[in-house]
This record gives structure tokens, C-alpha cells and sequence, in this order.
């Protein structure tokens, strides 16, 4: 047994009385006068590892700190991200809800119905602001770093789980603004939820794992894809992975076969209850054909074209993963993993490596491979740096322990030399990053509108500042009931002028899209001649091939469908015309 340890030495068989011995493991003992050891006053030793303990969490209280501060200092800026085509679909039919309208029959789109039970409580809490949805993105930021720290501390402890909070913190914070609070960032904190109701100290609890079930079905009901996570959330809180780094390697569970029998139980009750209630909401209101229509007809269609329309897919799909992913990333993983098993060290970094498998196949489910997609993975992929950084940073210890031993003082200070700069490296790079955040951030400030319709990087299908044109057009000549109808996908136009689609179409892409329903045209030829908007808006320059299967925009499109071109030319005249965008206004006789 290595290290010291007490002993009592005999006299004529009675123990020492005046004195106490430390003895090591090669037998050498220091004699220590019992006049300064009392049970009321501790040894030397007992003395040093309090004092170091008392270091170690005093260090460990400035980190968190810190770590909140950073987290804070980078979800901050967000709140100035404007909001993308995607966010105003979700708010057009969260408001639509909040009105008495029913998904799918009423408001259509082909997701599940998680995202827009969310965005109605955005809308109800918020209004019809632009900054809402970044203020939720920002809180979910922080509720993911609380419970992704909560989760990787007990493998990279509380350094590497402050380390793997902050990464994370900046991968999120340098996102591009569509792809703010996305079902994948709801999904994460779903997770990492259920990861921990899933309690491994109470064998018997019935609560948790009910809980748990009912959180991830609200993430099924986000995406589908959601259902990849099951296994991580029924297995990774009960691994034993302490005998993973033997020389016959295996995992075993931390509870009985039969206790984890009734939280597994007990969690697919919770998943089936959410589901269920859901499907009820739905059947009560009278949509469940409308919904299966979506869910069961045009979603599968939408899902097969990603694969029948795209040459080579799985070539594809790599690439996308290795670019959305980043290269630098994926080597990371790949060094993480031999650093492991070549340490032996697989105890910790398994269940990191679980995690981030799990989110890969929560991405590739979905066949698509969007960039946003893969922000669920995110969160693990700054595990993967940490355990690396934590790596480094024992091997560095070693390394400098080693040398002094030796008496080469000067190696141990060039190890720790190498250590600061390492440390250094990013720090620049950041905080550049973080300083032109800020004064886009002070920009919005100044002048938000302007902010938004200017801003840096916009997607191509997306004209914020004739969009921001329409809105001030309609604001200024639009009464409430007069009606307004936006040929396009750009629904920022409803929500922040407060008008309502006069079709259950929000968005045109499940019309122009080459996997939509023949019949959905005449539905939506119906649904104007019957409303008569006042207004009609067509976006130019919209187009979305790689979701549409067509090169045309919004405009152009209106000669491939006759009838509504023909509704426009008869009955409305150009109001105005603002280069991405042109407004009509219904001719007097029309």
C-alpha cells in the first residue's frame, strides 16, 4: 500500500502511550510526541489536507464563478440576433393557437407540434417583439450550461466541467441568429432533464423516471428523432463503467436488473402519457386528419426526396457532417478516443463519447443534415475538449513532477511554460470574437429596426430589409380586418404587423415544393376568393432548392400556377414595389 499510514507500536504487550507512529509502506516510522496530537487538536498531516481542501474548494467557488460570468458575457449578445424565416413560422402559429386556431387543420406546417406549443408560450409572454425569441435562446443557453456542468462533472471534475460549460458557451454564442432556440436546443435541455430525474441514489422512486418519460416525449414531439436518445437516458445513468479500462473490458449496471426494470417501466409510461396526450388534444379539436395528412403523408415524402434528389447521399452526408461538424472537432473526438484507450482512462470518457454518439444518430435520423441540426452535438463536443484539456493539463502534472524529482527544475518550468501558452491560445481569438458581438450589440441598441434590416450574414432567401419595408407599409395602410396574404415564407411579416394568413398555408414552401399535395392549390384558391385580402405580398429572390426541389422564387413560381396569377392580374394592382418584395393592393371594383 502506497503512502503513509498510522500504527501503534507494543511494550511488554501495552500500547505506547507517549508517543504515535506514522508508518509507510516500506516500514520507516516517525515518532510523533502525543503531547501536541489530541483528539482535540488534529495531526500535522490532518491539518495540510484541510488547508488543501479548503484551497482546492475556494478554487473551485472562483471557477464556477467565473464560468457564470463568461456564460453570461457570451449569452448576452444573442439578444440582439434578429429573428429567421423559421422563427416567424413558429411564432405566426404559436399566435394562431393563442387564438383559438387548431394545428394542422387551421395553421399548417409539416413539423410535430412541440416547437409551436413552445413558440405560443413566447408569444404569449413576450408580444409581438423581435427580441423574444433570443431572450428564451439566452435562457435556454443557461439551463443547458447548469445541466450539462452538472453532467460532466462527475467524469472531468468540477475544472473540466467549468471548462466543457464555457466551450460550449462560445460554440453556442458564435452560432449564426436561425439558428436561435431550434427544437434541437429545446432537445438538449430535454435530455439532460431526463438524464438526471432518471436518479440512480433512489432505486425506487417512482416520480423521477414518470417525469423523465414526459420530458423526453415533449423532445419526440419536437422531432421524432428524439426517440435516438431513449437509450442513453434508459442506460448511461446506471453504467458501471470503473471495470471498462481492465484487461478484459466490461460494463456492468450500478443497480439491479430489477430496479432498473421499474424505472424503464415507469419512464415509457411517462413517454406514452405525453404522446397520448398530445394525440388527444389533437383528435379532441377535430385536426387528426389534417395531422396525419402532415405527419403520416407529406412528411414521408419530404424525408424521401433528401435521399431520391440527392446524387451520392451518403458521400453527402458525410460532408455536410464534416463541415457542419467542424474538422477540428472530428479530430479532437478521434485523439480523445485512442488518448483514452490508450490511458486506460475510458471510464471517464465513454460516457462523454456516448453522449455525443447518441446526439450523431439524433442527427443523421432526420436525413437531411441541415447546419442546425447539429447543435444538439454541441454540447458533447465540448465535453470532448474538456476531457482533452484535462488530459493535457494531468499530463503536463506528471510531467513536472517528474523532472523535479530528478532535479531538473528548468524542464518542469517548460512544461508548465508550454502549459500558460497553451492556456493563452484561444484567449485572443475570443475575445475578438466576443468584442465584435458587443458592438453589434450596442448597434441594436441604437436602432433596432435598422440593426435587423442591415444585418451581417444574412441567409440569400432572406431580405430583411425590404422585409422590415413591408412591415412599416402595412403598420402605416393596413387596417386589423382588412387582411393580408404573404406569398413567401417570410411570416415575420404577420407576426409583427399582428395580421393572421386568410389560409391555412403560413408559409408557401408546402405549395411550391415539389413534395407537396396536387390538390393543396385549389385549397388555397379557395381560401383567398372566400377571404379577399386587401393586400397581397410576393417576395422575389426567395428560393430554396435544396428544400424546395425548385430554382424558382416566390414570383417567378406565379407562372407555373396560372390560376392564382391570374387571381392577382384581375383583381389587385401594385401598391408598391420594394426590389425583394412587391405589394398588391385589391383593385376598388375588384
Amino acid at each position: 500500500m502506497l503512502g503513509r499510514q498510522p500504527c501503534w507500536l507494543h511494550e511488554g504487550g501495552h500500547a505506547v502511550s507517549a508517543s504515535a507512529v506514522i508508518a509507510d509502506s516500506v516500514g520507516n516510522c516517525d515518532v510523533v510526541n502525543l503531547e501536541t496530537i489530541s483528539l482535540a487538536q488534529p495531526s500535522a498531516a490532518t491539518v495540510a489536507t484541510s488547508a488543501r481542501e479548503r484551497r482546492v474548494a475556494l478554487f473551485n467557488r472562483v471557477l464556477i464563478f467565473l464560468t457564470v460570468l463568461y456564460v453570461l458575457a457570451r449569452a448576452f449578445p444573442i439578444l440582439s440576433f434578429p429573428m429567421g424565416c423559421d422563427h416567424g413560422t413558429y411564432l405566426t402559429i404559436g399566435q394562431g393557437l393563442l387564438e383559438g386556431k387548431q394545428l394542422y387543420r387551421d395553421l399548417w406546417d409539416n413539423k410535430p407540434p412541440g416547437i409551436f406549443i413552445a413558440y405560443a408560450g413566447i408569444a404569449k409572454l413576450f408580444g409581438r417583439v423581435s427580441w423574444g425569441v433570443p431572450l428564451v435562446d439566452i435562457l435556454l443557453l443557461l439551463l443547458v450550461s447548469y445541466l450539462l456542468f452538472r453532467f460532466t462533472e462527475p467524469y472531468l471534475g468540477v475544472a473540466g466541467a467549468a471548462i466543457t460549460v464555457m466551450i460550449h458557451a462560445s460554440m453556442h454564442g458564435e452560432m449564426h441568429y436561425f439558428w436561435i432556440a431550434q427544437p434541437e436546443t429545446f432537445q438538449v435541455a430535454c435530455l439532460l432533464t431526463a438524464y438526471f430525474l432518471m436518479d440512480r441514489r433512489k432505486p425506487w422512486d417512482k416520480a423521477g423516471p414518470f417525469l423523465a418519460g414526459l420530458v423526453l416525449g415533449y423532445a419526440c414531439w419536437l422531432k421524432y428523432n428524439a426517440v435516438a436518445y431513449l437509450p442513453f437516458v434508459l442506460l448511461l445513468p446506471f453504467l458501471d463503467t470503473r471495470r471498462l479500462d481492465l484487461q478484459r473490458p466490461r460494463v456492468s449496471f450500478s443497480i439491479s436488473w430489477q430496479n432498473w426494470l421499474v424505472k424503464a417501466a415507469l419512464l415509457l409510461a411517462g413517454l406514452a402519457t405525453a404522446i397520448a396526450i398530445v394525440v388527444a388534444w389533437i383528435v379532441l379539436q377535430g385536426a387528426w386528419p389534417a395531422m396525419r395528412e402532415a405527419q403520416f403523408v407529406v412528411l414521408p415524402r419530404y424525408a424521401a426526396m433528401a435521399v431520391e434528389r440527392r446524387p451520392h447521399y451518403f458521400l453527402g452526408a458525410f460532408v455536410r457532417t464534416n463541415y457542419w461538424l467542424g474538422v477540428w472537432n472530428l479530430w479532437a473526438v478521434l485523439a480523445a478516443i485512442l488518448l483514452g484507450w490508450f490511458r486506460r482512462d475510458l471510464k471517464r470518457f465513454f460516457p462523454l463519447l456516448l453522449a455525443l454518439l447518441t446526439s450523431l444518430a439524433a442527427v443523421a435520423m432526420q436525413v437531411r443534415f441541415h447546419d442546425y441540426y447539429f447543435q444538439a452535438c454541441y454540447p458533447f463536443i465540448a465535453a470532448v475538449w474538456a476531457y482533452l484539456a484535462v488530459s493535457f493539463f494531468e499530463g503536463c502534472r506528471a510531467s513536472a513532477r517528474y523532472f523535479s524529482r530528478h532535479g531538473w527544475r528548468l524542464a518542469s518550468g517548460l512544461v508548465w511554460l508550454a502549459f500558460a501558452q497553451a492556456l493563452f491560445w484561444p484567449l485572443p481569438g475570443e475575445f475578438s470574437k466576443l468584442l465584435i458581438r458587443y458592438e453589434r450589440l450596442w448597434e441594436w441598441g441604437m436602432d433596432a429596426e435598422k440593426f435587423y434590416a442591415l444585418y451581417p450574414g444574412q441567409m440569400s432567401f432572406e431580405h430583411s430589409y425590404g422585409e422590415f419595408r413591408v412591415i412599416d407599409f402595412l403598420n402605416t395602410y393596413a387596417k386589423p380586418g382588412d387582411g393580408v396574404y404573404v406569398w413567401s415564407f417570410n411570416c415575420q411579416i404577420y407576426y409583427l404587423t399582428g395580421h393572421q394568413p386568410p389560409t391555412r398555408f403560413v408559409s408557401n414552401l408546402g405549395i411550391v415544393s415539389l413534395w407537396s399535395l396536387p390538390t393543396w392549390r385549389g385549397e388555397l384558391m379557395r381560401d383567398l376568393r372566400r377571404s379577399q385580402p386587401r393586400f397581397i405580398v410576393v417576395a422575389r429572390g426567395d428560393e430554396i432548392p435544396t428544400l424546395t426541389y425548385s430554382n424558382l422564387d416566390s414570383e417567378q413560381y406565379l407562372k407555373t400556377f396560372p390560376e392564382f396569377d391570374a387571381f392577382i392580374s384581375h383583381n389587385y394592382k401594385v401598391a408598391t414595389d420594394f426590389e425583394t418584395f412587391v405589394v398588391y393592393e385589391r383593385n376598388l371594383s375588384g
